[in-house]
């Protein structure tokens, strides 16, 4: 089992939020008309939402105005430039990211954790790719943004093995770690290469993305634990079901 854990039927995947959504809905629950938070969360959803349109470099402050329904000046009121605002951004989108790292089942056998864990990864990836590819892409380039993709992702190997560590209590955490941080790494750049979050377009086009979640979550079971999982721990359909089975 990956994150710590709470009862949730082993079928269910965790649920997934768009980061823009969240904000907007965030900014209708201000109450006060004039409030200068509701104006912020509202010029930071219309950026959440255009950045899977348009590149960050090529994003406008009057674009992300006239999406949010707020005169040009506004913004700066709030930021004194775009670069300042888009790590403000990044900022609240790994903090959201966090928040919503699924609870797992301990009824639940370790692999079923393991592909729960990795759907979330990947669709929530795929929900809010705009806002990650800025900050990967923008990370390059500004130490603020780089520093902040680096803390979110040790945040996230942090949540992980405090998880894995209750199940192995005799495990070297540092051993640990190393793993858990490869693996990632795997999935992260399966991931980039599919949504052409670095420089170009994604060339791999899997013709079903629930079977790479299948392949990425055995990838990564058999790193952590050293073997295959039980083959019925994986779903009814899956082809890697029938290699387990045969080998």
């Amino acid at each position: 089992m990956i994150p710590e854990s709470q009862a949730q039927s082993p079928a269910q995947a965790p649920d997934v939020a768009c980061f823009s959504e969240h904000l907007a809905a965030m900014a209708a629950g201000v109450r006060k008309t004039r409030s200068g938070e509701r104006s912020r969360l509202r010029l930071l959803a219309a950026a959440a939402r255009l950045l899977d349109r348009v590149h960050h470099r090529d994003l406008l402050v009057e674009q992300i105005c006239q999406e949010a329904g707020v005169a040009k000046g506004t913004f700066y009121i709030y930021f004194k430039s775009k670069d300042e605002f888009l790590l403000d951004l990044a900022a609240r989108y790994v903090a959201f990211e966090i928040q919503a790292h699924p609870r797992l089942s301990s009824k639940n056998s370790d692999f079923t954790n393991m592909r729960l864990w990795v759907t979330w990864y990947e669709r929530t990836f795929a929900a809010n790719v705009g806002i990650l590819k800025c900050l990967v892409q923008m990370g390059a380039q500004d130490p603020g943004m780089r520093d902040l993709w680096h803390q979110r992702n040790a945040r996230i190997v942090d949540r992980s093995l405090s998880g894995w560590m209750k199940t192995r209590p005799d495990s070297d955490p540092a051993l640990e770690r190393m793993v858990i941080r490869t693996a990632g790494t795997m999935m992260d750049q399966s991931l980039f290469e599919r949504y052409g979050v670095q420089t170009g377009q994604g060339v791999e086009v899997p013709g079903d993305p629930e079977r790479i979640i299948d392949l990425h979550a055995l990838l990564m079971f058999r790193a952590l634990y050293g073997h295959d999982p039980d083959p019925g721990d994986l779903p009814s359909d899956s082809p890697f079901r029938r290699l387990l089975r045969a080998g």
